[in-house]
């Protein structure tokens, strides 16, 4: 999910400072080797979704990308921003790949 309250942003992005700040006074902690994405995910109907999404790709300046879902990513060095929407199709794909957990398990034994 997603907002623009300006409360709630202005929480998120002092949390992200806070932990940057954590970081660089904290060299021994490790931060990830590769980077890290920060994700927000669209709601609504797949066409709501699509209009959330491309909206966002337009204020990040980026072209969306459009395979097993609908992407919109900037990269900041190795800190990304990622507005995704994941259509009714791959959630029901999803759901019944899931309705197989459990079901089957190493050695046979369910």
């Amino acid at each position: 999910m997603m907002t623009t309250d300006c409360t709630v942003r202005a929480e998120f992005i002092a949390g992200l400072r806070r932990l940057a700040q954590f970081l660089a006074d904290n060299p021994k902690i490790p931060v990830p080797t590769y980077g890290q994405t920060v994700s927000v995910h669209a709601c609504g109907s797949d066409d709501e979704q699509r209009a959330t999404v491309d909206a966002v790709a337009g204020l990040l300046g980026v072209p969306v990308s459009d395979g097993s879902h609908y992407i919109a990513e900037r990269d900041f060095g190795p800190i990304a921003y990622r507005a995704v929407a994941v259509f009714e199709d791959r959630r029901q794909a999803w759901d019944a790949l899931m309705s197989y957990d459990g079901m089957v398990t190493a050695g046979g034994e369910h």
